[in-house]
C-alpha cells in the first residue's frame, strides 16, 4: 500500500535475468541485441579479390588498353574501338545470359564474369538505379553462388521496400555464412518492417552473440523490438479478454480504506427485492474473502438491475440506494480495470444522489486517468457534501503521497485517522511519511503504537518490515515479514495476503544468490495463498528464470501479464514471458549455443 511493489521489476531485475541467461548458455542476447551498421561494401569473393588488383594498374599497357575503374568492372575499351563487355548485354545493356552461354564457360570464366557483374551492379546501386542493380546481381548468382551477390542484392530489394526478397535473398547469403552480420541485421530490419518481431529478435540476438557483445549500445534496439512484440501480444489478448477481479489482497486494502457501510438507507436482512441484493452485496464485500468478493460482484449488478437505474429520476425513493449500487458497481468495474464502466456508473449514480463518497471514487477515476486537476475539483466538492468524511482525506492524502507533497499528505492521513480511528492504513502511511523524512525512530515508534492497536492485523508488520529492509536491518524485516505470514496465516480475510511471503522471498534472493530455492519455496506458497497475485507470479518466474527453468518460467511471466492492471504493466510481463521464449530458442540452436560457450570460456564462465 505505501510502497511500490512492481512497476520498477524490470528495472530491478534486467540485469540480474541477462546475466542468468548468460550464464546459462541460453541467450544473454535476449537483452544484448545488435548494433547499427551502415552502407553495404561487400568484397570477400575470389572473383572480386581479383577485380581489386586489377584497379590499381591505371597506367596504359602494351597495346593501348586500359583497366576501367571499379564502376565499370565489366567493361573493356580499345584505343580504337567503343566499350565491349565482358559479358554478354541486351540492347537495354543489361545481362543476357542464357543456359548454352554459361555451360560454355570455363569454372575460372564464370568466377570472372560473375566478379565484373558484381561490380557493375555495385555501379548502378550506387547511382540508386535498384532495379538494374539487381538485374547484374542475378546475373552473377546464375555464374556463381556467392554470399555477396546475395547480400547486395538484397541490398536493392530493401532500397525498394520489397522486404519479402530481402528476407529471401539475406537468408540464402547467412546459409552460405551464418555469421554475416550484415545479412543478419538486414534480415532483421525487415522482419521488424513487417512485424515478425521473434525472426527479428532471434536474428538480432545471433547478430549479438557473433559480435561478442561489443556494443553496449544494442540494449536499446532489443527493447525497442522485444516491447512492439510485446505490445502487439498484449492488444490482441486483450481484445476477446474476460475482465476479472483483481486478487484478494488488492480489494481487501481498497476497501480497508474506506469506511465500511452495512446497512445504508435503512436497509437491513429483512428487506426484499433491489434492497435485499444490495444489503447482500454488502454482507459479501466485508466477509473480506475471495468467495465474498466474487459473489458481491454478481448481487451489485443484480441490485443495479433491479432498481432499474435509468427509469429513476432524483425524486424517485430509490434514488439514493440505487446511487450506492452504482457506486459500489463502479468500484467493482473500477478494480477490474474496466475504467469506461465505472465512468458510466458514478456519472449516473451523481445525477440520482450523489453523496461525497460518490465524488472520492470519481477522483480516484480521475487521478488514475492522470487528471489531477479534475480529481482535486472532486475532492473539493466532497468536502462540501460532508466535510467529515474521513474518505475525502484519506484518498487525498494517498494522492499526495504519490505525488511527493509529504506536508499536504500527511496533514489529511491525520485527519483520517482522526475521522475513522479504524482505517489501518492511515497509521501506515503517516509512519512511512516519517520514515522518508529521515527520521527512522520516530517512524519505528508509529510502528508500535499502531501495533498495539491492531495487534491481529498483518499490514503493520508487513510494512513495517519493506521500512527495515530499506533500512538495511534485514534480520528486522524478516522477523517482521514471518510475523505478518503467520498473522494472516490464521486471518479468515486477506487484508495483505501473499504480500509477506513475496517481500520475505525478495529479500532471500538480494541477500544470498544460494538462498534461490528458498525464495521459490515461500512463492510457490504465495502463489497457492493468493492465485490472482501478480506479483507472486512474476516472483516466482524470475526464480525459475535463475534456476534455468525456462518452461515454468514463461507461463508465470504470461498469466502476470493476464493478472496486471495496466497496459504498461501486461506489456513489462509479456515482454519477460517473450525475451524467456528467446533464450530457449538460442539455446536449442547448436551454431549459436558453440559460439556462446566459446565467449564464456573466453570470459571466464566456463
Amino acid at each position: 500500500m505505501s510502497l511500490d511493489h512492481s512497476s520498477g521489476f524490470f528495472a530491478r531485475n534486467k540485469t540480474a535475468i541477462a546475466l542468468t541467461a548468460l550464464a546459462g548458455v541460453s541467450a544473454a542476447g535476449a537483452y544484448y541485441y545488435y548494433t547499427q551498421v551502415q552502407g553495404d561494401s561487400d568484397s570477400t569473393s575470389e572473383g572480386s579479390s581479383k577485380l581489386k588488383k586489377k584497379k590499381k594498374k591505371s597506367k596504359s599497357t602494351k597495346g593501348g588498353d586500359s583497366e576501367e575503374s571499379s564502376s565499370n568492372g565489366g567493361a573493356k575499351k580499345s584505343s580504337n574501338g567503343p566499350v565491349t563487355k565482358l559479358y554478354p548485354v541486351d540492347s537495354k545493356g543489361l545481362p543476357a545470359l542464357t543456359s548454352e552461354i554459361i555451360e560454355g564457360l570455363s569454372e575460372s570464366d564464370k568466377k570472372d564474369w560473375a566478379a565484373a557483374l558484381k561490380e557493375d551492379g555495385n555501379g548502378f546501386f550506387k547511382e540508386k538505379k535498384y532495379t538494374e542493380a539487381i538485374a547484374f546481381y542475378t546475373g552473377a548468382l546464375e555464374l556463381k553462388i556467392d554470399p555477396v551477390f546475395y547480400s547486395n542484392r538484397s541490398a536493392c530489394y530493401s532500397a525498394l521496400s520489397d522486404h519479402e526478397n530481402v528476407i529471401k535473398d539475406t537468408t540464402e547469403a547467412i546459409k552460405l555464412k551464418p555469421d554475416y552480420t550484415k545479412c543478419l541485421l538486414r534480415r532483421a530490419t525487415s522482419y521488424e518492417i513487417l512485424e515478425n518481431y521473434p525472426e527479428a529478435m532471434f536474428d538480432l540476438t545471433k547478430l549479438t552473440v557473433y559480435g561478442g557483445f561489443s556494443n553496449k549500445s544494442v540494449e536499446q534496439v532489443l527493447e525497442r523490438v522485444l516491447k512492439k512484440h510485446s505490445m502487439k501480444i498484449v492488444e490482441e489478448n486483450m481484445k476477446n479478454v474476460t475482465l476479472e477481479l483483481p486478487s484478494a489482497s488488492t480489494m481487501s486494502s481498497f476497501f480497508s480504506a474506506f469506511v465500511s457501510e452495512y446497512t445504508p438507507e435503512g436497509i437491513n436482512e429483512e428487506s426484499e427485492g433491489a434492497d435485499k441484493f444490495l444489503f447482500d452485496a454488502l454482507a459479501q464485500v466485508y466477509t473480506d474473502t475471495v468467495e465474498g468478493y466474487e459473489e458481491g460482484n454478481k448481487l451489485f449488478n443484480k441490485a443495479v438491475e433491479a432498481y432499474n437505474v435509468e427509469e429513476l429520476t432524483k425524486e424517485s425513493p430509490e434514488a439514493s440506494k440505487a446511487a450506492i449500487a452504482l457506486e459500489y458497481r463502479a468500484t467493482f468495474n473500477f478494480l477490474k480495470n474496466d475504467s469506461a464502466s465505472a465512468t458510466v456508473d458514478i456519472e449516473r449514480a451523481i445525477t440520482l444522489k450523489a453523496r461525497a463518497r460518490t465524488y472520492v471514487l470519481r477522483a480516484l477515476l480521475n487521478a488514475d486517468k492522470s487528471s489531477y486537476a479534475d480529481a482535486m475539483g472532486d475532492f473539493e466538492t466532497a468536502q462540501k457534501i460532508d466535510a467529515e468524511s474521513p474518505d475525502i482525506y484519506y484518498h487525498l492524502g494517498q494522492l499526495y503521497y504519490l505525488t511527493g507533497e509529504l506536508e499536504k499528505a500527511k496533514t489529511n492521513f491525520l485527519k483520517a485517522k482522526e475521522l475513522n480511528p479504524q482505517n489501518v492504513y492511515a497509521y501506515v502511511q503517516l509512519a512511512c511519511i516519517t520514515y522518508r523524512s529521515g527520521k527512522f525512530e520516530d517512524a519505528e515508534e508509529e510502528f508500535a503504537t499502531a501495533k498495539l492497536k491492531f495487534a491481529t492485523s498483518p499490514v503493520i508488520p508487513n510494512y513495517f518490515g519493506e521500512i527495515l529492509t530499506d533500512h538495511g536491518d534485514i534480520k528486522g524485516a524478516y522477523k517482521q515479514f514471518d510475523t505478518a505470514a503467520r498473522l494472516q496465516q490464521v486471518l479468515p480475510t486477506y487484508t495483505v495476503g501473499a504480500l509477506p511471503l513475496i517481500n520475505k522471498a525478495s529479500l532471500l534472493v538480494k541477500e544470498s544468490p544460494d538462498k534461490l530455492n528458498e525464495a521459490g519455496a515461500l512463492l510457490e506458497q504465495a502463489c497457492d495463498l493468493d492465485a490472482k497475485s501478480e506479483l507472486a507470479k512474476i516472483s516466482l518466474a524470475q526464480i525459475k528464470l535463475q534456476n534455468e527453468d525456462v518452461d515454468a518460467a514463461i507461463p508465470l511471466f504470461e498469466q502476470a501479464s493476464k493478472l496486471a492492471r495496466t497496459f504498461e504493466e501486461k506489456v513489462q510481463a509479456t515482454s519477460f514471458a517473450e525475451a524467456t521464449k528467446m533464450q530457449k530458442r538460442i539455446k536449442a540452436d547448436p551454431e549459436i549455443s558453440k559460439k556462446m560457450e566459446e565467449l564464456m570460456r573466453q570470459n571466464g564462465l566456463a
